[in-house]
């Protein structure tokens, strides 16, 4: 009864994961270098499995620096066409962020991560 009950929870699994997986080709675009007390663009370019531009889809991401906990940037999305979603965030610090990407379209949701890094301007 152990192994049945094992067995029937593995599957469980693998189709929770296959229900969850990512049906977007999803291109992350950001500056290589920020302006403290400036915004800077946040660009996000998503296609479909056949590779069409996603239209009218509710875009967000959160960004946080990895290793840090001083709070996260919240940005809403805009579309600008053709699959573009365009946003803005003001860095107070370079380093590693990670992209946390909530996607809504057509009653499906699907959340990414991308990792990205930024460094300041004035240090260079």
């Amino acid at each position: 009864m152990k192994k049945v009950t094992g067995l029937l929870m593995s599957l469980l699994l693998v189709i929770m994961a296959g229900c969850s997986s990512n049906n977007f080709d999803i291109k992350l675009s950001t500056p290589k270098s920020f302006t403290p007390g400036q915004s800077s663009p946040i660009q996000l370019t998503i296609l479909d499995p056949d590779g069409k531009p996603v239209k009218g889809a509710k875009v967000s991401a959160i960004l946080n620096m990895n290793g840090m906990s001083h709070g996260d940037l919240s940005l809403k999305m805009q579309e600008t066409g053709n699959g573009v979603y365009v946003g803005s965030a003001s860095f107070e610090m370079e380093g590693d962020y990670t992209a946390n990407i909530s996607i809504d379209y057509n009653g499906e949701k699907t959340k990414v991560e991308k990792r990205f890094s930024i460094v300041n301007k004035k240090a260079q």
